[in-house]
Order: C-alpha cells, then sequence, then structure tokens
C-alpha cells in the first residue's frame, strides 16, 4: 500500500492567508496537513521572527528592533505556538551575515526549540546555507536538521547529509527522482521536497515514494493524495 507523503504548508496556508502569519498556521492546523514550514531570521536586538524577505516594508530585519517592525510579523515563539501538533519545518534565513552571526543565530534557534516543552521530533531546522546547519546540529545533536539545495550535485548533499547525521535534505521538487530517492532512504535520510503545487507532479513524487512535499496548496494536495 501507498504510504501518502507528510504535507506542509509552505509558509501556512500562503495562499489563503498571509504567508508566515499566525493567522496562516492556525489556518493550517484547521487543514489537517501533517506540517507546516516558515522562516526565521534575527532582528537587531536579537529576537527570532518570521519573515521570508530580510526586508519588510522596506526596513531591513537584520537593522531593525522587534518594536520597529509590523505586528503581522510573528515572533518564533507565537508562530510554534499557533502551529500547535504540527510538524515545523524551520528555514534558518542567513542571508548577508557573517560567521559569527552566523553561529550565534544557530544557537539563539537551537537554544529555543530546545527551551520549548514539545518533543525535539517536532521540529526540522533547514536552510540553504549547510555550514549553519552543521552547526545546530554540533550545538544540539538531538534537533533534527535538514539541507536545502538546488542546483548542486544531489550526491554530494545526500553524502554530507548522511555523514553529518543531518535527517533530511530537501531539494528542490524538479531534482527529485526515483534515483534520488533510492540513493537518500539507502544512505538513512528523508527527502523533503518544494515546492509542490502541481497535483499531478504531487501524485508522481508520492509514488517515487518522498517523505514529505512542502506545497502552497495544502488542502488540493491532501484531497489529491487521500483519494
Amino acid at each position: 500500500m501507498l504510504m501518502r507523503p507528510q504535507i506542509y504548508a509552505h509558509r501556512g496556508v500562503s495562499r489563503q492567508r498571509r504567508e508566515n502569519s499566525v493567522d496562516a498556521f492556525l489556518l493550517a492546523v484547521e487543514m489537517g496537513v501533517d506540517g507546516v514550514e516558515l522562516d526565521v531570521r534575527k532582528t537587531l536586538n536579537g529576537q527570532l521572527v518570521v519573515h521570508h524577505d530580510s526586508q519588510v516594508d522596506g526596513v531591513l530585519i537584520a537593522d531593525a528592533e522587534r518594536k520597529n517592525l509590523p505586528s503581522y510579523v510573528p515572533d518564533l515563539n507565537d508562530a510554534l505556538n499557533a502551529c500547535r501538533g504540527l510538524r515545523v519545518n524551520i528555514e534558518i534565513k542567513a542571508d548577508g551575515t557573517d560567521k559569527a552571526e552566523v553561529s550565534e543565530l544557530a544557537k539563539e534557534v537551537a537554544r529555543h526549540l530546545g527551551s520549548r516543552a514539545e518533543p525535539m521530533s517536532q521540529w526540522l531546522v533547514s536552510s540553504f546555507d549547510h555550514s549553519i546547519i552543521d552547526q545546530v546540529h554540533e550545538f544540539s545533536p538531538n534537533l533534527p536538521t535538514a539541507l536545502i539545495f538546488w542546483r548542486k550535485s544531489p550526491q554530494d548533499v545526500v553524502g554530507r547529509t548522511a555523514n553529518n547525521g543531518h535527517l533530511a535534505i530537501h531539494p528542490h521538487e524538479s531534482m527529485v527522482d526515483k534515483e534520488l530517492i533510492t540513493a537518500a532512504h539507502a544512505a538513512g535520510v528523508e527527502v523533503n521536497t518544494w515546492t509542490v503545487n502541481d497535483l499531478e507532479r504531487a501524485v508522481e513524487l508520492a509514488e517515487l515514494g518522498v517523505d514529505g512535499l512542502i506545497t502552497d496548496l495544502p488542502d488540493r494536495v491532501l484531497e489529491v493524495l487521500d483519494r
């Protein structure tokens, strides 16, 4: 029997609510998805907030204090509270930061997740910056971690993921085929792919044995795969 992959709402239910907002995460819970994908950044005064782009309303988040950001940008803590019961893929955004800042961001995210009551297995920390994920794992070995990639050698990323103790790879959906899934699973690595909005492709990836689908259309993907 075909096992349905886990369905992650990309930035919450971002087609029906403001992306990366508490409302988008609450709607994901109502829809019955398996998980949520969200983006975390750090403000000038060290607050972890959830937003995809480096700027919001023309303000650079890294150079702004929390109080100067719009109220619709949630703190990470409030976002995770809204995702109650769901697995949460927390993508660390570290563009333009130096090595010291990257290291501190990795530690801060790991510390925050470790301080919460939920089991570590509820979280999955990922990034395009693979060095920051190595540091998250080094700081908190029990915290599940994943490497996001696009236009890199899949085999190289699978090897690094397994060798460095990470749980999963997150390739762009165009890179996923049976060969990649077979190699990843043989190495004990999960495959969660993004961003899957074509329903026929979602079915194809499920049949190939992918572990998770990150999508902007979680309700429609759930409906198709649960038929």
